[in-house]
């Protein structure tokens, strides 16, 4: 019988990550093999009779020991260092959370691999001994920025399941959009289907999203993350309400003052569809740039937590202001000069918060005055209506879409590759090193991956090319739960983020290898299949089974239903019988996205059909399906799951009416 190995933890300092670090590798190197793991409490510095095997912390801590070039300690930007000397294991971090990313990259070299949040979610191999690295890895991330934004239907659990996640995959910041995150925590809690009807109709108080979103914070401390906050609202705010929600109806009339104030469209103003989060201002009245101004402040004097105040204007398209004094400026400059107002008030009131403007919608356009762009402010470029079947860079995908800034309140919604890569190119060199990508990946398309979309080759293509765009990494706007059908384009999106320069296909087989086992080859097989299938015309038209006449279409929806049905039949027997649970998990997701797809087809087909009555079926059996699959897979699966089906019925519905007219 091999003796147990003898490991000693000693971490170094006393930051909330570097604990987090040694907890981690004692809970982990037991499970990988027969090791007796001993954790030492923390130490300000290493004494001379240690008998530590592995020693953590930052350069900081550590600079002097004589143990090798170490990470250079910076704030903003990660490195680490896992480098074996002097009879020991060194973790270095260029800060406290890069020397969590030390640990998990040394668990990551020692075979686990981290594929999703929650049960079900990392292989751990299990060996007879461990062999730790004997030649020193030094990494440092490509990109600064490397988070997610808060989406879809969460709960407290998903969320921070989802942060440790991301520590695992070095990732280091998260957004909660508004002042709270009530928008999204309501739709959790209150509309997410699988939710018992009781818990459905408690609702949450204002004092509860509060607590929710200081829970977040607490857990983003201890990971050393980033916190990102607000974006929309501020012009709600400016407008005296609360700015909590897209939809929010105001609580009390606009002052008459205060209407004199709101954006002049076509001759009024006034409250834009009555929603204040979605009401444009007139930006050259001094006294509105004085009270948004005035809105920010306060709030950064009051959240000192916030290390990046996102400052967006409003969420609607087509409602700024015409007044003539307004349009002697673009809406980017007029944008920009609060922005630039707001940077130098915190800066007179010391307050150390990064400020981040978006480039979005009528935004996409940098200013005429391009001396108005500050250089020590972050910008985030949101390319809204883009395309994924394509890489961000690929110039082939080329929608008709006019790339010259349009007149006001006759803006078009982006489309194509070739507009949106050449629009973020007229911001590079404008700004600062804080400049990323704001992209939506895990928002709907993951919805429709593998129906016509490979999401992670383009995943892992664009976090290649963000450096060519002049951008230093992503902050992806997704459903926290969004982990499906495959675990590849999240991984893609850390990995590539971490490490531009990874070899995809390497990648790629690595999580399918984890994720599927002997069973990775079958499930790569099933959907090159189903996107071939889904795909219709050259791949640059963007077309699918769903479009063209129904001679052509009715056979090969035929097809995709039959094929889709034996691949749900088939995937969801196999995960039955398997006892590993990842590979189970994955299989169960996989014989779902088999079944979305069959929904779909035969959606069609009934619309095709003039079959009004069986769409009815259909529409009400997937209502009592969807709250089982989310009771059962809902911590990668989010309630958007059913919008393609959904928009699917309501689609052939239509297309049932018209084929009876006939």
């Amino acid at each position: 019988m091999l003796a147990r190995q003898s490991v000693v933890i000693q971490p170094i300092g006393f930051e909330a990550p570097v604990a987090r670090a040694a907890d981690e590798l004692a809970s982990y190197l037991p499970r990988l093999a027969p090791i007796r793991a001993r954790l030492l409490r923390p130490l300000p510095t290493l004494p001379r009779d240690s008998d530590a095997t592995i020693v953590l912390g930052t350069a900081d801590s550590l600079r002097g020991l004589g143990i090798g070039r170490l990470p250079r300690a910076s704030r903003l930007d990660d490195a680490l260092a896992i480098l074996p000397g002097r009879g020991r294991l060194w973790l270095v971090g260029s800060n406290a959370r890069s020397v969590l990313f030390a640990a998990y990259r040394l668990l990551e070299e020692l075979g686990v691999v981290f594929l999703r949040p929650g049960p079900g979610g990392e292989v751990v191999p299990s060996r007879p001994r461990l062999s730790f690295p004997k030649q020193a890895i030094r990494e440092a991330a490509s990109y600064r920025h490397r988070g997610i934004c808060i989406e879809g239907y969460p709960r407290l659990e998903h969320v921070l399941a989802l942060l440790d996640w991301m520590a695992k995959k070095k990732m280091n910041c998260f957004q909660i959009q508004f002042r709270h995150g009530g928008a999204f925590w309501r739709r959790g809690y209150a509309k997410s289907p699988e939710m018992p009807p009781d818990v459905r109709s408690h609702g949450l108080t204002e004092e509860d999203y509060l607590a929710i979103d200081n829970r977040v914070a607490a857990r983003m401390r201890e990971l050393g993350m980033m916190l990102h906050k607000v974006g929309h609202g501020w012009t709600a705010n400016v407008l005296g309400y609360a700015g909590i929600s897209w939809r929010e109806q105001p609580d009390h009339p606009l002052p008459a003052d205060r209407r004199e104030w709101c954006a002049e469209v076509d001759g009024k103003r006034g409250l834009f569809r009555n929603e204040p989060t979605n009401t444009e201002l007139c930006y050259s009245k001094p006294e509105v740039r004085d009270q948004f101004v005035n809105e920010v402040v306060r709030y950064a004097r009051q959240h000192s937590e916030v290390d990046y105040l996102q400052v967006w204007l409003s969420d609607a398209t087509n409602n700024k202001c015409e007044c003539d004094e307004c349009r002697k400026r673009t809406i980017t400059d007029w944008y920009l000069l609060l922005i630039a107002e707001i940077d130098r008030r915190l800066k007179a009131e010391a307050l150390p918060v990064q400020i981040v403007f978006i480039a979005y919608q009528e935004l996409l356009w940098p200013p005429t005055d391009r001396a108005l762009v500050p250089k020590d402010v972050a910008m985030m470029y949101a390319p809204m209506g883009r395309c994924y079947r394509h890489a961000f860079t690929d110039e082939k995908c080329d929608v008709d879409y006019e790339t010259r800034r349009p007149p006001v309140n006759r803006f078009r919604q982006l489309s194509g590759n070739r507009a949106a890569a050449a629009l973020a190119r007229q911001w590079k060199g404008l700004t600062g090193p804080d400049s990323f990508l704001f992209d939506y990946y895990g928002w709907r398309a993951t919805w429709e991956d593998g129906l016509g979309l490979d999401l992670a080759d383009s995943v892992a293509r664009d976090m290649g090319d963000l450096d060519e765009l002049g951008l230093n990494g992503m902050m992806s706007c997704q459903c926290i739960r969004a982990f499906y059908p495959l675990p590849v384009w999240p991984s893609a999106m850390a990995e590539f983020l971490w490490n531009r320069r990874a070899s995809r296909g390497a990648h790629r087989r690595r999580i399918m290898s984890a994720a599927f086992g002997p069973r990775a080859a079958d499930v790569e097989k099933y959907f090159s299949a189903m996107i071939r299938l889904w795909r219709a015309g050259d791949t640059y038209e963007h077309a699918t089974v769903l479009t063209g006449d129904v001679s052509t279409r009715r056979p090969r929806l035929e097809r995709i239903a039959r094929f889709a049905e034996e691949a749900r039949q088939r995937f969801a027997g196999l995960a039955r019988r398997h006892s590993d649970e990842v590979v189970r998990v994955s299989l169960e997701l996989v014989a779902l996205h088999a079944e979305q797809a069959r929904r779909i087809a035969e959606a069609h087909l009934a619309g095709i059909r003039g079959d009004l009555a069986g769409l009815a079926r259909m529409q009400a059996e997937y209502e009592r399906r969807l709250p089982e699959v989310l009771g059962r897979l809902g911590f990668w699966v989010d309630p958007m799951l059913g919008e393609p089906v959904a928009e699917a019925l309501a689609q052939a519905s239509q297309e049932a009416r018209t084929a009876r007219r006939r």
